[in-house]
């Protein structure tokens, strides 16, 4: 399941949990119906399921329930989120207060210097754009492209943007145990890169030009100067953005890795000495890096010897100023706002106490998730949640065997690649340490002292065996409403904050949790065997273990999940993006079908809760639980944004698609053959 950026995930206004004063205790009531906790009113009943199972499963919610301004989306999720994030500003703002007397280096005192920082806002406004102001002297310097080259890799060391181009350690795609150098295309502006794609003069792109002046206008550009860097960025952006790949191409992770000699790399690059790169951050020249993007330094050398150096200068100034504007004067809110209408339809900005959240998750993961276990996580909800994880996986084990389409040299080592599955609930056995780490007054040199701690840190494991940090990538925080399956460790992490209401809740019948939150476990487990996941083995190596009959065997399965897609209306004239989205779909089907049998299976066990409870059979309770957990409102800007971007299908896809691929749908509902939910069983998928 899984925004960054500070330009895009600062959005909203009015939280739907009011939030408590600092020292007050946050009193949140539980979530209800509208909150999309399950609940029969949440359905329309007049609705017949076997024509529309989306609007009998949650038509009740879908007209009463109003997107407010500040979200582009109002889902379960969103919920969650909103939750957390009245709980975690009190928490937060409380650990402000006691910062001064916290022990020094404890993840309160850290965090509170932090918080008191940004929230500072007379002195950031008083400080304009000072913090930063070396780092612009440093770029006026940039006489040649040697000088060009060290701030590149300079700006790695100090957490900056990654400017044209970055390399760095990350474990290697093809074994996983150890690090390799990796090459990626440069960080651009804006992250919704499709607006690079549209035409010249579409309104996205003139909405991301006019973002771009007035940064550099309260930056200090005068406005002539500042339209004209904001052209140059456009144009020097929409040409990076045409050498990295698709996001269906990047889907693939075969596409993705690379490996060349460092003089086959220099040779497509030569206007830039790497040798100088990693010197300046400190590593040896490598024998050989890994390209993420393998057509993109070609591209970065045609702009470098084509575009005078004081362009390349003009568009770095823009970069640094865009990577730290959140924690300058506040003037960089209002370009902020405007910019995420234009795209989202998002019309207000979050609190600054809220927007804190996201740049503490970014940049102190760790001290801000321990301060969020402490106060709201308890160890019954991760031993329970343990339990539940370890029924779905027994249940996938024993579905291995019975995959007929698959040979038995397969199946076998897909039990082997399922036998080293690890997985990991609620936080990490241990934390990162980040009481080195020196948080003072100005929230800038907050952010490049946290950077320089973390370049320092992995510069101390490259040419070490691998060691994951559990719950370090920002996806698998605790803190972060989400799971996620990671093919180079082979394993999955089950953030504590997903782990709540209305996502589980063990209190209350066991199709609602199963089918919740176990659907979304039984989703990352199948991810590790999915299109993307099936590439690499047990290990987290990327290599073909699949003989090449039962990997057509799987591509035709797959593909009856692209065709169901394309056939999908999202919005009038825009279909969902099947290519794109296959990997999460067979998840999606994996996730559901699994959990549904390991229902079925607690249920034979505990005979006494398989009962109709509202007229509802346990069966239809789950699959009813699982559409309401799709149910949504979004804006028209972001639907299209999701299904051009991101490998999820909309929600209003997965509400049902899904499930017409397990016959006890069918059979709980009464849809036969000709119902427009029906799905002929030839188009069924049944992989894993």
């Amino acid at each position: 399941m899984t925004c960054r950026r500070p330009m895009l995930a600062t959005m909203a206004g009015a939280l739907l949990f009011p939030l408590a004063a600092p020292g007050e205790e946050a009193a949140l009531e539980p979530p209800g119906p509208d909150e999309l906790a399950f609940a029969v009113e949440n359905m329309d009943t007049e609705a017949d399921p076997a024509v529309d199972f989306y609007r009998y499963a949650t038509g009740g919610w879908l007209g009463r329930a109003v997107r407010p301004d500040h979200l582009p989306t109002l889902t379960v999720f969103d919920f969650m989120r909103e939750r957390l994030k009245a709980q975690m500003t009190t928490a937060v703002a409380e650990a402000g207060a006691a910062a001064a007397t916290a022990a020094k280096g404890s993840p309160a005192q850290q965090v509170g210097g932090f918080y008191n920082a940004y929230m500072d806002i007379a002195r950031r406004n008083a400080a304009g754009i000072e913090p930063i102001r070396g780092e612009l002297d440093r770029i006026a310097a940039i006489g040649s492209m040697d000088d060009l080259t060290r701030f590149m890799a300079h700006l790695v060391r100090i957490g900056g943007p990654a400017l044209l181009t970055g390399f760095g350690p990350f474990p290697d795609f093809a074994d996983a145990k150890r690090y390799a150098i990796i090459g990626v295309g440069g960080q651009l502006g804006l992250e919704r890169e499709d607006l690079y794609d549209d035409p010249p003069e579409s309104p996205r792109r003139a909405a991301y030009r006019a973002y771009v002046e007035q940064v550099m206008t309260v930056a200090g550009y005068a406005p002539e100067e500042a339209a004209r860097i904001a052209r140059l960025t456009l144009d020097i952006e929409t040409e990076l953005h045409g050498g990295k790949l698709t996001p269906v191409e990047r889907g693939n992770p075969a596409n993705q890795y690379n490996p060349r000699s460092f003089e086959e790399v220099q040779a497509q690059i030569p206007e830039l000495d790497l040798a100088a790169y990693f010197e300046e951050l400190g590593y040896a020249v490598p024998e050989r890096i890994v390209l993420i993007d393998p057509d993109f330094l070609p591209v970065l050398s045609e702009l470098l010897r084509t575009r005078p150096l004081p362009e390349i200068r003009d568009y770095a100034a823009f970069l640094v100023i865009n990577a730290y504007a959140p924690a300058m004067t506040t003037e960089f809110e209002e370009p902020v706002r405007k910019l995420t209408e234009a795209l989202t339809g998002v019309t207000v900005l979050e609190p600054r106490e809220v927007r804190v959240l996201a740049l503490l998750g970014e940049k102190l993961g760790h001290p801000v998730s321990q301060v969020y276990v402490d106060s709201f996580f308890t160890e019954e909800t991760r031993d329970t949640a343990g339990d539940m994880i370890a029924r779905i996986e027994e249940v996938f084990r024993d579905r291995i065997p019975t995959r007929d389409w698959l040979s038995a040299e397969t199946r076998a080592a897909t039990l082997e690649k399922l036998d080293k599955l690890t997985y990991r609930v609620g936080y990490p056995d241990h934390w990162i340490d980040y009481s080195g780490v020196e948080i003072g007054p100005d929230p800038v040199a907050n952010l490049m002292a946290i950077a320089a701690f973390e370049d320092e840190r992995m510069r101390a494991k490259f040419g070490m065996p691998v060691e994951q940090d559990e719950f370090s990538d920002r996806s698998t925080l605790p803190i972060v409403v989400n799971a996620a399956y990671n093919p180079l460790m082979n394993g999955f992490e089950v953030p504590a904050a997903i782990l709540q209401p209305p996502m589980f809740e063990a209190s209350r019948d066991a199709p609602l949790y199963f089918c919740r939150l176990g659907a979304v476990i039984g989703h990352e487990m199948t991810h590790g065997f999915d299109s993307g996941g099936r590439l690499f083995d047990g290990d987290g190596n990327l290599r073909d273990w699949w003989t090449a009959g039962d990997a057509a065997a799987f591509d035709a399965e797959a593909e009856k999940l692209v065709e169901q897609a394309d056939a999908f209306d999202v919005l009038p004239g825009l279909r969902a993006n099947g290519p794109l989205n296959v990997k999460e779909n067979m998840a999606d089907v994996g996730g559901i079908t699994l959990a549904h049998e390991a229902l079925m299976r607690y249920l034979a066990e505990h005979p006494e809760e398989d009962v109709e409870i509202e007229g509802l059979t346990p069966t239809q309770r789950c699959f009813i639980a699982w559409a309401q957990t799709w149910a949504w409102k979004a804006t028209e800007p972001f639907v299209r944004m999701l299904v051009a971007t991101n490998d999820h299908p909309p929600n209003s896809y997965r509400t049902t698609a899904p499930l017409q691929h397990l016959d006890a749908f069918y059979d709980a509902f009464g849809i036969e053959e000709g119902d427009p939910m029906w799905l002929a069983p030839e188009l069924r998928v049944n992989a894993w």
